[in-house]
């Protein structure tokens, strides 16, 4: 009888889980945009004429030029003999901050000091009280004070997901060079080639010098794809490699990229392991600039959800322009004013109106090598098929106005837009909820001589 008992429970324990997956809901597809935006096609094949698959964009010389800069900028954290910022530099991060105090996971204002205490207690008067170089032992995020708790601003825009202490997100294996460890030992000080900021211990592993060189030899894979698995030589998953990671390629592996990953070892020191990453996921470094490579590193990142500084895997609009041109050898910093900084030559905007605007953007912009900036966003100009800029960007929101008063239509993902997107909704803030009034800087990222000559 109790084996009777068993069998009975089995077979209706496996009918109501047969009925759960029967019921399961199948993946959501991408979600629509706001109600009311219009948006063009979300489509790159449209924006390469038919037959530019395999032409290059820049001149093959001078890709291999810019590829060899970036990783001369790479690795500028392991080749200083002194810290790139000071302690006041540190400090100023977390000012803001202490100037205006936010919100705790609990939505209720930080007590006074709070921001100051941190600061002590993970021993942030001492920096720099070391040295030595590392590498990241996974994705992991950097933090603006030692802290894994959010920070959330006052008042309008304010709230999850604008976490104020998130720094930016790294990405594995990363170089960075450690300036401070503090007292406790669970936080320390990382200057990366990315940005400065806290990170925990455990997401750094310790190398020796000649751990260091053999890293920085190369030769390089770049992923060109989110969401490759990383997996141990004998199958185990490590971590999904992601747009923009660049790994040392190791000899062999037909089926996979066999590249380096650091494992951590004891001590807080880095093992050199072995990995294997998708043939589907990475390139060698750098990848060719073409139509074809643009459309497959750029096509599936249209949709993806916008994501400040990075916390939770996606991007925002600043990562979406370096991880998207990164794979090509073209070196961005990390945030959007810097990026209006970067490449040859920067056009100023700002004072023109927006039909002048216009026709500058269309006459000197260079499509994907080109950048569109407002005070806190960067957009890629990709082109203007139809007679009017069209750019990618990861796009938050649109400011609006009502009589109850200001908001926003949030969008939320990585859209391919006009720069007036929206323009026709009568809730739209005008001129401050459109782009293109706001735009003040077109920074050319490839002098016009250097581009491939066409064909057509």
């Amino acid at each position: 009888m109790p084996s009777l008992y068993r069998h009975s429970a089995l077979l209706f324990a496996l009918a109501l889980l047969a009925l759960a997956l029967a019921c399961a809901p199948a993946p959501a597809p991408a979600p629509a945009p706001p109600q009311g935006l219009v948006l063009p096609p979300q489509e790159l094949a449209p924006l390469f004429k038919r037959g530019d698959g395999d032409g290059c964009l820049l001149r093959p010389a001078y890709q291999a030029e810019r590829a060899s800069d970036y990783l001369v900028r790479y690795f500028e954290c392991w080749t200083r003999s002194a810290p790139k910022h000071s302690r006041a530099e540190l400090w100023a991060l977390a000012q803001p901050l202490v100037d205006e105090p936010g919100l705790g996971v609990n939505l209720r204002k930080r007590p006074q000091g709070w921001y100051q205490a941190l600061w002590r207690a993970a021993g942030g008067r001492a920096y720099p009280n070391t040295d030595w170089k590392g590498l990241t032992l996974g994705p992991c995020n950097l933090r603006v004070l030692p802290s894994r708790e959010p920070d959330f601003a006052q008042g309008p825009g304010g709230g999850f997901p604008f976490d104020r202490l998130q720094q930016t997100s790294l990405p594995g294996g990363l170089p960075v060079r450690v300036w401070l460890v503090s007292p406790r030992g669970d936080w320390l000080v990382a200057e990366t080639p990315l940005a400065l900021g806290w990170l925990p211990v455990r997401a750094v592993g310790r190398l020796s010098a000649e751990q260091a060189a053999q890293w920085q030899q190369g030769p390089f894979v770049t992923v060109t794809r989110d969401g490759g698995p990383l997996r141990t030589p004998d199958g185990g998953f490590l971590c999904d490699a992601a747009l923009g990671w660049l790994l040392p390629r190791r000899e062999g592996g037909r089926a996979a990229w066999r590249v380096r990953f650091p494992l951590a070892a004891p001590g807080g020191r880095a093992k050199l392991g072995g990995a294997f990453l998708p043939r589907g996921a990475a390139a060698p470094f750098p990848l060719s600039l073409t139509p074809a490579n643009l459309e497959q590193v750029a096509g599936p990142l249209l949709g993806r959800p916008y994501d400040w500084g990075g916390q939770w895997g996606g991007r925002d609009c600043s990562a979406l322009t370096r991880d998207l041109l990164a794979p090509f050898g073209l070196w961005l910093p990390r945030n959007s004013a810097d990026q209006a900084k970067a490449g040859v030559e920067h056009i100023p905007l700002d004072g023109l109106g927006n039909q002048k605007k216009q026709e500058l953007i269309m006459r000197r912009g260079i499509p994907w090598l080109s950048l569109l900036y407002m005070p806190g966003h960067v957009m890629l100009y990709v082109g203007a098929p139809q007679g009017q800029p069209l750019v990618l960007q990861a796009l938050w929101g649109l400011k609006t106005r009502t009589p109850q008063g200001q908001g926003r239509l949030v969008v939320g993902r990585v859209v391919l837009s006009g720069l007036n997107p929206g323009e026709q909704l009568p809730d739209l803030a005008q001129p401050e909820g459109l782009l293109l009034p706001r735009v003040t800087t077109l920074a050319l990222l490839a002098p016009p001589e250097e581009l491939c000559p066409r064909t057509d």
